[in-house]
């Protein structure tokens, strides 16, 4: 009888343990993810100026590696795209 009691009781105190076991678990995995997703964010980024227009002559100087003057249209609208951002920055710093 008696060591029958004692099974159960430390039985109990297993079961209990391993559910706070569990339970620390999860809280420690979470505020893992949660530190995780803190760390590793990135600050705001402003988009890269111009970035189409800095494509779009790129990529006309591969297809016309042999005739690149067919792309002096696209060069000459990410020059002005260029210069329209450098007089926004320019303007804003005032």
């Amino acid at each position: 009888m008696f060591s029958g009691a004692f099974l159960k009781d430390g039985e109990r105190v297993l079961d209990r343990l391993q559910k706070q076991e569990e339970n620390m678990v999860q809280e420690v995995t979470q505020r893992a993810k949660d530190l995780r997703e803190k760390e590793f964010k990135l600050p705001y980024q402003k988009p890269m100026p111009c970035l189409a227009e800095n494509n779009a002559w790129l990529e006309c100087y591969k297809e016309h590696a042999k005739d690149i003057l067919k792309c002096s249209p696209l060069v000459k609208t990410f020059e002005d795209c260029i210069r329209r951002a450098r007089q926004n920055v320019s303007s804003a710093m005032k």
